[in-house]
Order: structure tokens, then sequence, then C-alpha cells
């Protein structure tokens, strides 16, 4: 019984011995982190920062150069003293619980530093910085953040007001007047350096990355336009917020301590929009392709699912994803998250037979079309192709390309492959092409035809001569406005009473009215034209306009001035300049409704289409200033010959251009992503033309005027040498 007694005392000592010795490892270590003012009289409260001060004045010894000091209050990371009488510039060395440590030297002179407010924000912020000693007869004070020099708006012998330079970063405040320097508190310097993504819309979550953040999350007050976010962590350079449900286009700011910090600018798209999906199925480890809008150019901020199985993004712009097939997909529905945004997709299915694309996409009865795709059969008959129930005959075939010969009867649809027990749906078909509408060589129909439009109801009016005639959806032409006789003048009336003179270009707006740029070299004039013939005057200017002309969705008319740009016609018959590009517009504009204004360069000096913001920033779309070609792709990598007038494909959403060097018909997004539709027989040669219609690859073309779209994305081209109104036709 004693023996386990004395076993148990012994246990207890071992306890308590072991318990002590945690407490003394547990105990925050005695550190200095920042003293401040470092100079100043005695009975200057100088402030410590730190580590294991504990909770109570005694607890630590300070003194100034060997010369105890009063500490006035303590917590554990900040303690207050009164620099002590007697005592001379110095180490400033701090005890506590037998540990000692020195937090730097403290000079007695007249200089010293009270107060800094703010301690936090970013730059430009101004600094007021209170305490004395700041005059000086012979050199001005500095005052320096992190070592860098700030901006002294303001000085008199105890403040000082001053502005934090740029890039200053996290450091001390000092103020050096003659050879005196004192040093102050820390200031935290805020900076935001990239948001990602910079697109998205409600819920989306954002990574902020920059310095001087809370690392306390809700310390960090985060606003989109005014909108607040929320914080979801928060490091002193990362902070993750999401969007909150009324997130709208603008600045991104933070607010730490009541300083404000901007941002760059978050901008609110929809979702994702997906158009195609090619192919439809294919076994793991191939590539498929999607293409629609409102994609992100930065891979990783695309994220696309195969029944629930993730696929890796190779490459993206913002129409179009490349994404390879994982392991696993199976068969289900596609979806695509783009910064937090879902869409749903069509059906997937993983196996071994796809339909990648289709050489030409597009034709008439008796086009030869390549498909290629995987898991075709080497057997002719072993491969089943339909398109809308109508067999489609192979003449050749391969395990990854089948030769086609489209029949009559074909429409446009999506094109179907068997082989044995497995189907494939391919990419759409289109039955496209080219047909004349109205005139053509030796016709005369028209004489000279240029700028075209058509309204709501799908009749066409076109620019000829010093007339306007307009031709009806199925190619009966009549007179519009103008003299029958084709004089030249100016008088406004209605119908045949009317008289222009060389309209140049013309444009219409959602109510049917047109309006015309006419004149001679000495006068210009806008005419507005009521769909039933009534021609008035609604600006006149003195000397030539550059040509180009538009209307936006509410009705307001714009203009160019040659090597001037674009100007808005006001109510009070005024221009107003939009941006401040140089450029000559040569034909019609094409305005979105986001009001983003489109237009032509116009001939191989200017080989682009560029675009004006609605707060007139000018930037190039598509094509480039110094190079002419034939080159589909995206921007600057484009290449044009001489492109004249533009138009709004109000189906797509796209911009309709016609090329005069390339005698072609173009598409471009909203994004500078450039394809050719149809023109030049498909040889991507310069200056390849004639009078050919047929499939959208074998259609030639001279000497375009005009292009518009219809409601139903038709498109109608004039051409003067060949005197014809050329219809192009998608489905």
């Amino acid at each position: 019984m004693k023996h386990c007694i004395y076993l148990f005392l012994g246990f207890i000592l071992v306890f308590s011995a072991c318990k002590r010795k945690d407490v003394q490892e547990m105990k925050t270590p005695l550190t200095v982190k920042n003293f401040w003012p470092s100079s100043g009289k005695a009975g200057t409260v100088v402030t410590i920062s730190g580590t294991g001060f504990g909770s109570s004045a005694k607890e630590n010894e300070v003194s100034f150069n060997g010369i105890a000091a009063t500490v006035v209050d303590v917590k554990d990371t900040i303690m207050m003293v009164l620099a002590p009488e007697k005592a001379s510039s110095g180490k400033v060395t701090i005890s506590n619980d037998g540990k000692q440590v020195e937090a730097g030297s403290y000079t007695y002179q007249n200089l010293t530093m009270r107060a800094v407010n703010p301690l936090n924000g970013p730059a430009g912020t101004n600094l007021n910085i209170r305490g004395e000693g700041f005059s000086s007869l012979n050199t001005p004070a500095k005052v320096t953040v992190n070592g860098k020099e700030a901006t002294i708006t303001s000085v008199n012998d105890t403040l000082i007001v001053a502005a934090v330079p740029e890039a200053a970063g996290t450091g001390a405040v000092k103020v050096t007047v003659e050879d005196k320097e004192v040093s102050g508190p820390l200031f935290t310097f805020q900076h935001i350096a990239k948001l990602k993504p910079l697109k998205g819309g409600k819920g989306t979550t954002v990574t902020i990355t920059g310095e001087g953040f809370s690392t306390v999350a809700a310390d960090n007050s985060i606003a989109f336009n005014g909108k607040p976010g929320k914080v979801v962590s928060a490091t002193a350079t990362q902070i993750v917020v999401t969007t909150p449900d009324d997130v709208a286009t603008g600045p991104l700011s933070l607010t730490i301590n009541g300083q404000i910090t901007t941002g760059p600018d978050f901008t609110v798209i929809p979702p994702p929009v997906l158009q195609t999906v090619t192919p439809l199925s294919s076994p793991a480890g191939e590539d498929i392709t999607i293409s629609g809008k409102n994609f992100s150019k930065e891979a990783d901020e695309n994220n696309v699912f195969f029944n629930g199985v993730k696929g890796t993004v190779k490459s993206a712009t913002e129409e179009g994803l490349v994404v390879t097939i994982p392991a696993g997909a199976g068969t289900g529905n596609l979806k695509v998250w783009v910064n937090g945004q879902e869409t749903a997709g069509p059906l997937f299915k993983e196996q071994n037979l796809g339909i990648a694309k289709l050489t030409p996409d597009n034709g008439l009865e008796g086009s030869e079309v390549t498909v290629t795709g995987v898991g075709f059969s080497n057997v002719l008959t072993d491969n089943m192709v339909t398109l809308n129930g109508i067999t489609i005959p192979v003449t050749g075939a391969t395990e990854k390309e089948l030769k086609l010969k489209m029949p009559a009867g074909i429409s446009t649809g999506a094109l179907e492959v068997r082989v044995g027990a497995l189907q494939a749906t391919g990419p759409v078909f289109k039955r496209a092409g080219v047909m004349t509408l109205v005139g053509g060589p030796g016709t005369t129909d028209l004489e000279t035809p240029g700028s075209i439009v058509v309204d709501r109801g799908g009749t066409l009016f076109i620019v000829d001569g010093n007339r306007i005639k307009k031709v009806s959806a199925t190619g009966v032409i009549s007179h519009f406005a103008g003299s029958l006789s084709n004089t030249g003048g100016h008088v406004d009336g209605t119908g045949t009473s009317a008289v222009l003179e060389a309209p140049t270009s013309m444009v219409i707006d959602k109510l049917d009215n047109i309006y015309i740029q006419d004149g001679n070299y000495k006068q210009t004039f806008i005419r507005k034209i009521t769909p039933d013939g009534k021609v008035a005057t609604v600006f006149s200017f003195s000397g030539r306009l550059g040509g180009g002309i538009g209307v936006d969705f509410s009705g307001v008319v714009y203009v160019s001035q040659q090597y001037q740009g674009v100007f808005r016609l006001e109510s009070n018959a005024t221009l107003t300049r939009i941006g401040n590009g140089y450029v000559t517009i040569p034909g019609g504009m094409a305005i979105d409704p986001s009001g983003r204004i489109y237009y032509a360069g116009g001939d191989y000096y200017t080989p682009y289409v560029g675009v004006t913001s609605p707060g007139g920033r000018d930037a190039l779309l598509a094509g480039n200033s110094s190079e002419t070609g034939f080159v589909d792709g995206q921007g600057s990598q484009v290449l044009m010959g001489s492109p004249i007038e533009v138009t709004y494909d109000p189906v797509t959403g796209n911009i309709i251009v016609i090329d005069n060097m390339l005698m072609a018909v173009r598409s471009i997004t909203p994004g500078g992503l450039v394809t050719t539709i149809t023109g030049a027989a498909g040889t991507r040669e310069l200056f390849k033309m004639g009078y050919v219609n047929g499939t959208l690859n074998e259609a030639l073309f001279r000497h375009m005027g005009g292009v518009c779209v219809d409601k139903s994305g038709t498109i109608y081209v004039s051409e003067k040498t060949n005197k014809a109104i050329r219809k192009i036709f998608m489905k």
C-alpha cells in the first residue's frame, strides 16, 4: 500500500513539472515589431508594438540608453512608455520575464511625431502627421512612406499633410527636417493589382490580388459599382468574394477602416450561350469544339462537364472552346460554367462514333461534302447517312472520313450517321447559296445600284443614281423616291416630286424611316424618307461629309466627316463628335442594341473594321491598318482588302461586311472573330470576280455597292457592274 502511495506522489510531481514546462513553452515570445516616434523630448509618449508584453505594466522594464522609463499602459501586443528625463540618445531596451530585446534607437531632439492618420489606404491618400519641430527656415521638411518620398501639400511646425506616393508599399512613415529624422508608425499600403475573373454575373466568385488587405475577412468591405459583395476569405494579399444578386458593371472598391481603394472594372455579362457543339459523340481523349458567345478567353475560367465529369479546356476565346473529353463521360447532357454562370448543353455520348466537321457545311443539290470524324466503316454500305430523313449517298469511306453527294430535296438540318448499332448526330448542314433577286449583266432594271436597306416587311430599297427604287420580296421592282428621269438636285417632297443628288449611303430605323446622305462637294444633306415616300432635309453641312451614316435603335442618326470619324446628329441639328478616330467612313455604319457603332475602313490604306463604344472609345475590331489580304481569324490576325460597308444581322448579332478587293461577304462577331460567308468561289484569291450563282463556295461577285440583312437573316448585296441585287440565303 505504502509503495502505491509513493508511486502516486511521484506521478503528481512529474505531471506538475511537465505542466510548468508546457506553460513556459506556450508563453508568447518577447519581440518588437515597431516603435515610434524614434525621437522627441523627455516625456514624449512612445508606442511599442510586438508580442509577449503581458497584461500589466509591472511585468516590463523599459530603459532609454540605460535610464528606466515609466510604462504607462500595456496590452499583449502594444506598450506605451514615457521617454525619461536625464536620459540621452541611445538604445531602447525591453525586459520581461528574464528576457531582453532591443526596440531600436531613440534620439532626444526637438522633432517628434505624435499621431498619423489614417494608417492605411491607397496611393494618393492624404496623411495628417501631427507632432512638433516640422518647421525649417533652411530646407523644407521631407516625408517618406516605406522609404518612398511623399508629396507634401501643407506644413507648419505641428502638422504636415502629405500624399502617399504610388507603389509605396507598407512601411514606416518618416519625417526629415534638416539633419533630424523621426520615424513614425507603420502605414499599410493598399493596392488592388488584379481581379479574376473580370467578367461574370450574380454569384460569381472573384479573387482579388494585391496588398495591404486585412486578414480578418469582415474588416474588408467589397463593392461592385457600389453593390456590396460577400467576402469569403482574406489574407494580406488576396481576398475571395462573391458578387451580389444585383451586381452592376463598374469599378470594384475595397474599404478598410474607412479608406477606399479602387480596382479594375468588373463587367456584368449574361451566362454563356451555346450555339454548336461538335462532335456530339466521340471517345474519351478526343476534342470537341463549342461555339457560341460569353465564354471567357481565360481557359481556366471555363468549366465543361460531360454528364457530371469535368473535361479539360485546351483553348478558349469569347466565341468558342476546345475541350478534351474525359474518361467516364458516358451519355448525358453537357454543362458549361463560365465564371459561376451555368448553361445546359445538348446530349453527348462517349462512344467510338462521332462527326466532327462537314466540309463544306453548306450547299445545294449535287454538292460534294466531306464528313470528318471517328468510327466510320471502310465498307461504304455499312455507313448509313441521313439528313432530315433523306438518305444521302456515300461515295467514299475510311474510318475517319466519308464522302457524300447531296441529293435533290435536301433542307437545312443536322446530319446523322449510323454504323451498326451506333448512331451519331453531326453539325448542321445548311442548304445555302446565292441567287439573283433582280437584275444582272445586260439587264436594264437597275443602272448603278449602291446602298441598300430592307424594311420590316422584307421590301428592299436601293440607291440607283439619283433615285431610290424598291424591290419586293419576290423581285418586283418599282420607283420609290427621286426624279423618274434621274435628274439630280435638292428638292424635298413626296415620291417623284422629290429630287435627290447622288445619294452615297442609306440606313433604315426600326419604324422603317430611311435616312440618306446626299449632296455635292459644296453642300451635304442628311434627308429622312418616311415609309410613304415623303422626303425632308433634317441636316445641312457646308462641305463634304465622309459618306458614312447610321441610325441606332432609338432613332438617333450618326454621320462621319472626312478624316474625323463618327459624329452624333443632335435634335438641334448640330454635330457632336463621338470618340477620337480619324478615319473617313465610306458607307453605312451598323449600330447594335448596346449602342456600339461599327464602320468599315474603306480601302487598302485602311483595311479594317472599327468600333466606337457608347462612351466614345475607338478600337479596331478586325483587320489592321498596314496589310491587306484574305485571312479569316480573330481581331488583328485578320486580313482584309477594301471593306466599304457594314450592317447588323439581327439573327446572329454579328456584323456583315462587304469587301470590294476580295469580292466577298464576311461575318464578324462582336468579339472580332471573322469568317467568310461567300465570295471569290471559295478560293481566297484577291480580285477574283465575276457573276456566278450557286453554293456559297461557288458564288462570284463584282463591284459591290451595299449590303443589308432582313429579320430572318437573309443577306442582300447590290452590285454596280453586274447591275444586280443578289440574295444570300442560309436555310
